[in-house]
């Protein structure tokens, strides 16, 4: 009788006291070093350390620039499991450090911040370089049209692409081509027409590939009369 109180009181506690437990064999993991474009592959390895069902409730990379896939979510004590990771490395350059949050119903550790980290290397890229970037035109005239030149060069070892222009709409450029080969120059005719009597206070915006500074602007100031 006691043995079977024993017994029964040892199962009791053993289901009281059941949880799981997430345990990860690296929360970090380095790629080293990488040429911008690759997409490095990564997987974390896990295992249900505890006593009861574990499962995985969400898996939150941090940007969009990595994915994450995970074959199932429920793991029995003892069980392994991985969670692989992509990160793709375009446009960036440098020292790179990415995290994803991992949830789950472990009770003692309900998140989990795992990190990739490595040097993203940009060997071939191209670079902008837009002279000058700010004119004032001073007093003007309504209706009139008043023209600057630009020079836009690439520094870069790869072409150069206009991607995208804003600005205000007194404000037009004319491109004498949108793609700029490596170590050439290029003329940008701007055409500024005020349309109503203001201090005109504005700024273009340029976007490029150039990824280590994608955007360029110019600033523009007039007294429209």
């Amino acid at each position: 009788m006691k043995k079977n109180i024993f017994i029964l009181t040892f199962l009791l506690a053993a289901v009281l006291f059941a949880k799981p437990t997430i345990k990860f064999k690296n929360a970090t993991l380095d790629f080293g070093e990488v040429n911008s474009g690759k997409t490095v592959d990564m997987n974390f390895e896990f295992e249900n350390a505890g006593t009861d069902i574990l499962y995985i409730k969400n898996i939150i990379p941090a940007c969009g620039c990595t994915t994450t896939a995970l074959t199932k979510k429920d793991y029995q004590a003892g069980e392994k499991g991985t969670i692989n990771s992509k990160f793709n490395t375009s446009g960036y350059n440098g020292k790179v450090v990415k995290t994803i949050t991992v949830t789950s119903n472990d009770p003692d550790t309900p998140e989990v911040r795992l990190t990739i980290s490595g040097t993203v290397t940009m060997k071939d890229f191209a670079q902008a370089d837009l002279k000058p970037d700010h004119f004032a035109f001073g007093s003007v005239s309504i209706g009139k049209t008043y023209l600057r030149k630009l020079n836009l060069s690439n520094s870069g070892n790869m072409d150069l692409r206009v991607l995208e222009i804003s600005c205000a709409p007194e404000v037009s450029l004319e491109f004498k081509t949108n793609i700029l080969a490596p170590k050439k120059s290029t003329e940008i005719t701007l055409r500024f027409t005020p349309f109503e009597k203001a201090n005109f206070n504005s700024m273009v915006k340029i976007r490029t590939n150039d990824y280590r500074n994608p955007y360029i602007f110019i600033r523009l100031e007039a007294q429209v009369d």
